[in-house]
């Protein structure tokens, strides 16, 4: 094998290899770099002359008519002379195989939903007549983001020698149940080969799950043990442990609701590559081909408008709205078109230019003339102030000013009630008077040996005064 012996070789004039990963039996399975697609890839390499070389070639074409986004599909190829190789997808992620090795384990429904996943793609394979036939932990992978990735599907199994649809089957469901006995123990139980220490052994059979950790679940310990051991599957789970699907379905139901199960998952697995980047290549869109597009013809010069005929008679002219008609004898000739335009409106004529400020008074005038008021206005500021301007209403005043007012005509008539309003108020205070003159004369008299005064209260000369001045006044 001249062209895969050391990194760096490159097959197909396309794949160049970095990374040795396993090599048994004559074969080597390599991480190679793919320069057209610019992305890593997988490769299985065996020699040109090998005798598994036909079967090879057949496994990645039966590989490559499945369609499941779990399986890391196949994408290319060839044998020559020299060289088989099969490309697949490269997966990022850290094996079943890592964590077992670390002494890791899954717990329940992490383990049961994994090996549901698993049992999922391998029943869908099965249906189309297609197996893994190698189903170890090797070849199961937890990527990046916690889904789970099947390695090798049929290529693998190829390359150790193992042939025949039946079982390949039976294999797989053996497989199933021993990657379940791995994810609860750390150690394999299944049919193929791996690297995983196997499971430890009691009279020549598999101990039970149960027997090798505790804490497992009874259901999930019932059915590695039917499925390990063929004696036992009559007992509780008849047919549901003989296929892919009844082990999928059976997993399922105990897991229930898998909504957080892929990040779950993933915290559980030890990352093994964190200085990887994992390269995610954007989706392809679809490419269609479009239809030659056809030179636009060029555009035709356009013909020369022909000129107008001339008319001799008279010219029909376009119909106007007006006025409606009502008789014979209306004089429509202002409907008529005329033939010569109208003639423009006159000019409007400036506004004449008016001063921003008043202007200056003449040489030896005051710039502001006092008001001049009317003579009556001077009689009637004798009774009180009158505030208005009445200097246009006087005989003798010059013209009047702008800022004067309409004259108010001064009348003498007299309130009426004015006058009874005076009569009362002075009555008042000479009653006031009157009664404080009396208290004076009876706080003076209080400490004589006077006779008690009479029951009315006023002495009688205070009431001879009030009755001569009641007497005046009526």
């Amino acid at each position: 094998m001249p062209h895969a012996t050391r990194p760096g070789d490159v097959l197909g004039d396309r794949y160049r290899l970095v990374d040795l990963l396993t090599e048994t039996a004559g074969g080597r399975f390599w991480r190679a770099y793919d320069h057209a697609l610019e992305r890593h890839v997988a490769i299985h390499v065996i020699r040109g002359d090998d005798d598994r070389a036909p079967a090879l070639m057949d496994a990645a074409r039966r590989s490559a008519a499945l369609l499941d986004r779990r399986v890391l599909r196949v994408l290319d190829a060839d044998r020559t002379d020299d060289v088989c190789y099969v490309v697949n997808e490269w997966g990022w992620g850290t094996s079943l195989d890592i964590v077992a090795a670390n002494g890791t384990t899954l717990g329940p429904r992490r383990a049961a939903w994994l090996v549901a996943e698993v049992a999922d793609s391998v029943a869908c394979a099965h249906a189309a007549g297609i197996a893994h036939g190698r189903l170890n932990p090797e070849n199961v992978l937890v990527d990046r983001v916690g889904n789970v990735r099947l390695i090798g599907f049929c290529v693998d199994a190829a390359l150790h020698g193992v042939g025949g649809r039946d079982a390949e089957e039976a294999r797989d469901v053996d497989d199933l149940a021993g990657l379940l006995y791995c994810a609860l123990t750390a150690r394999w139980a299944g049919s193929s080969g791996s690297i995983v220490e196997p499971a430890p052994r009691g009279h020549g059979d598999v101990l039970r799950p149960r027997q090798v950790r505790a804490g497992i679940p009874r259901a999930l310990d019932v059915l590695c043990d039917e499925v390990l051991h063929p004696g036992a599957r009559s007992r509780e789970l008849g047919d549901v442990a003989t296929t892919a699907r009844g082990i999928a379905d059976y997993l399922a139901e105990f897991v229930g609701e898998a909504d957080g199960m892929p990040e779950s998952l993933l915290e559980s697995v030890p990352d093994v590559l964190p200085e990887e980047e994992q390269v995610v290549l954007p989706p392809v869109p679809e490419m269609r081909p479009y239809p030659p597009r056809e030179p636009e013809p060029e555009p035709e010069p356009e013909p020369e408008p022909e000129p107008a005929p001339a008319v001799d008679g008279p010219v029909e002219q376009p119909t106007e709205a007006g006025v409606p008609i009502f008789g014979d004898d209306d004089d429509v000739s202002w409907l008529e078109r005329r033939a010569t335009p109208a003639p423009p409106p006159p000019p409007f004529e400036a506004p004449p230019e008016r001063p921003l400020f008043a202007p200056d008074p003449a040489d030896g005038r005051p710039v502001r003339r006092p008001r001049q008021l009317a003579a009556s206005a001077a009689e009637s500021s004798s009774d009180g102030f009158w505030p208005w301007d009445t200097a246009s209403s006087s005989a003798g005043a010059g013209p009047a000013d702008s800022s004067t007012l309409d004259p108010v005509e001064v009348t003498d008539e007299r309130v009426p009630g004015r006058g009874f309003l005076r009569l009362a108020t002075a009555l008042a205070l000479v009653l006031v008077l009157a009664l404080g003159v009396v208290v004076a004369i009876q706080v003076r008299g209080g400490g004589t040996d006077d006779p008690a005064p009479s029951p009315s209260g006023l002495g009688g000369p205070a009431r001879a005064t009030i009755v001569a001045v009641v007497g005046e006044r009526g």
